[in-house]
């Protein structure tokens, strides 16, 4: 059996709350925020990841080519 992996989360509720904490909610709300690989604009319903990459927060959408593009821990 493998070894459990464990998964950091954060539920589509909470998603505004987060990106107010980190300042981003009016670009969010603006339509500013793009996937890092495909420049889709993120939606509620499109939001696959947000990661930090060289001090920058990043985000991917849901699409499985781009969310396989993210770095690994």
């Amino acid at each position: 059996m493998e070894p459990k992996k464990e998964i950091e989360a954060i539920h589509k509720h909470d998603l505004k709350v987060l990106l107010q904490n980190l300042s981003l909610l009016e670009d969010y709300d603006a339509g500013k925020i793009k996937c890092e690989f495909c420049s889709d604009v993120i939606l509620e319903n499109n939001f696959g990841a947000i990661y930090s990459q060289n001090q920058k927060i990043k985000f991917a959408c849901s699409k499985i080519e781009c969310l396989e593009k993210m770095p690994k821990k």
